[in-house]
């Protein structure tokens, strides 16, 4: 969850957040808010080649994503996990099993994956397929999406990056006005400001998808982005 929340529009019936399929570049993304706390999943097609790649499993997202790839007729290539906090991966076992599709995680959060700390209900375990390490890259299409290893607020929380496409999807890396909590186990303010040191070479124009809340982009963040790197210190 962010330190510094941005506003919130109400899911319909579906969970589906109304006007939330955006384009960026080759990239057709649709929005799905989903679970007791509104973690955001992300279903991002590849215009070119129908490919569609899942970005995180909320509790009782399963069906919902399943049903917005059918409705796209996109074919699904894989699931990808920013991080494994219970409330991103509620639905990992139930999805891969209806997809048939590999989970990747990065490799220091593959022990989390299978047996689930610190959450509030059961959640099944689940073995990744695939562990991911900063600079390797996720295939959707004719696309690559870079693996930056963005730790702070999980040690093994990632984001992917096109630069082609201008878009960070980057879980709980970044929101608008502010960063992930680090005041919960296995968080860490001083990873928190290098990650935070190491997003200020992206350009200010790169659309940031975050995993609660509304997009925003590096441009938007910049100010307070910098007066963290530069003081070393987190805000209150």
């Amino acid at each position: 969850m962010t330190h510094g929340p941005g506003q919130r529009r109400t899911p319909d019936a579906t969970g589906i957040i109304r006007g939330e399929i955006v384009e960026y570049g080759q990239f057709s993304v649709a929005r799905i808010s989903a679970g007791p706390i509104e973690t955001n999943a992300f279903v991002v097609v590849d215009s070119a080649s129908g490919d569609a790649l899942i970005i995180d499993a909320p509790p009782d997202s399963g069906s919902l994503l399943a049903a917005e790839i059918a409705r796209r007729r996109a074919h699904p290539v894989g699931l990808v996990l920013t991080h494994t906090h219970w409330d991103h991966i509620g639905d990992v076992a139930a999805l891969a099993a209806s997809l048939a599709v590999p989970v990747s995680v990065h490799q220091l959060e593959a022990a989390n994956l299978r047996s689930p700390a610190f959450s509030p209900a059961p959640i099944d375990g689940y073995e990744a397929d695939r562990l991911l390490a900063d600079g390797d890259t996720v295939k959707v299409g004719g696309r690559e999406l870079l693996v930056m290893h963005t730790p702070g607020h999980s040690p093994g929380q990632i984001s992917l990056y096109s630069e082609p496409d201008g878009l960070l999807l980057g879980g709980d890396t970044l929101f608008p006005n502010g960063y992930g909590r680090v005041d919960i186990p296995g968080a860490s303010a001083a990873q928190t400001i290098a990650t935070i040191r190491r997003l200020l070479v992206l350009p200010d124009e790169v659309a940031v998808l975050p995993g609660h809340g509304e997009p925003t982009t590096i441009g938007r963040e910049r100010h307070w982005m910098e007066q963290v790197a530069a003081s070393g210190r987190l805000f209150e």
